[in-house]
């Protein structure tokens, strides 16, 4: 039982953690002063949930495992709390646990229907990570209708009505929005419509991941294209990346590149005579197939949607790697300047005309 100091200890610390927030903040300074509250008052108090529905939110990209243990201890005494639910679902998106998120977004719309953003993101993550564009499309078109103006919502319900086989509609919806203002993605995926990729890209997919149903691949086996003398030389990171790859929307042409761009990633880093630290730190993850391997097919990946300018963000790339998004960042930095990689670089740029 709480003592009048004690509750106003609370009360003041609470106050102190919420002015921070309201600035411009380093989340190390307020991360202690959270967990602090979340020892002091009872978990089932609102500062016990506020606690530790903010470290849920401040820790999800960098640790989302621990974030989503914060997210279901404040759910436990706030079944209604949307934000929570929310967070919880962004920590399974990160996770991998694609279902599990998709879940937690329905319960986030239940306790808050009227938030675009949850629809939003429960639309994108079925169509873009579980590949069923058809039941995005109501939670996408209810986003659409609230945040007409909002390039985001609008690029991920034309890609998932395209996706649908809806190309006509989703091209009106795309002109009409670039009419009103300039977008960088939503030119990129009109372009991606002017190529004639969603029925192709959609069917890909799905054949995929029909086929890691199938046959999972294991880390021992080759995989079919490994004969390919474009495919990194490393088998493990060629493992990871197409397995990764096919849940991604990125058609044939992009997959391709994304390999030719990983076997150029450890060539560089093979040249012992022009190593630099960043180089250094490719090679030793190519040699050993240490845990990091992940991390580099995750930048690779990266790396098409950043010279594509496709309309995914690093969370969503990150996901199927299982990898956290500051690492994919980090991986990605040290990938751009290793290369040089720039934005439509002819390299590996999937509009690029001739052979491979």
């Amino acid at each position: 039982m709480e003592t009048g100091g004690e509750s106003h200890h609370i009360s003041a610390l609470r106050e102190e953690i919420e002015r921070a927030l309201r600035r411009a903040f380093d989340p190390a300074d307020v991360l202690p002063r959270l967990a602090r509250l979340a020892r002091l008052a009872p978990a089932a108090s609102d500062d016990g949930v506020f606690a530790h529905r903010q470290l849920a939110e401040l820790l999800v990209e960098r640790h989302p495992w621990r974030a989503a243990i914060y997210a279901r201890r404040a759910l436990a005494h706030r079944k209604d709390d949307d934000r929570a639910w929310a967070v919880l679902a962004f920590c399974q998106t990160l996770l991998g646990n694609f279902r599990c998120a998709a879940t937690a977004y329905k319960q986030a719309i239940a306790s808050a229907p009227g938030n675009p953003w949850y629809a939003h993101n429960l639309g994108h993550l079925l169509d873009v990570a579980l590949g069923a564009p058809e039941r995005a499309l109501p939670w996408l078109r209810s986003a659409y209708g609230a945040k007409v103006d909002n390039s985001e919502i609008v690029a991920s319900y034309v890609h998932a009505l395209a996706r649908a086989g809806k190309t006509c509609e989703a091209r009106e919806i795309l002109e009409r929005a670039l009419d009103r203002f300039d977008s960088r993605e939503l030119e990129a995926l009109l372009r991606w419509l002017d190529q004639g990729a969603p029925s192709g890209e959609a069917r890909e997919g799905r054949d995929a991941r029909s086929a890691s149903k199938r046959t999972p691949i294991s880390p021992t086996s080759k995989p079919r294209e490994a004969t390919d003398k474009k495919l990194p030389k490393d088998r493990k990171l060629a493992q990871v990346l197409v397995r990764g790859l096919s849940h991604l929307p990125l058609d044939a042409r992009q997959r391709k590149r994304a390999l030719v761009l990983a076997r150029d990633a450890l060539a560089e880093a093979e040249d012992a005579q022009q190593l630099t630290a960043v180089a250094e730190a490719v090679a030793r993850t190519a040699k050993r197939r240490g845990d990091d391997v992940a991390g580099l097919a995750a930048a690779v990946a990266y790396a098409i949607v950043y010279v594509d300018h496709l309309p995914l963000s690093h969370a969503e790339v990150a996901a199927p790697f299982r990898v956290a998004v500051a690492r994919l960042r980090g991986r990605f930095a040290e990938l751009r300047a290793k290369l040089d990689i720039i934005p439509g670089d002819a390299r590996y740029a999937s509009t690029r005309t001739g052979g491979f």
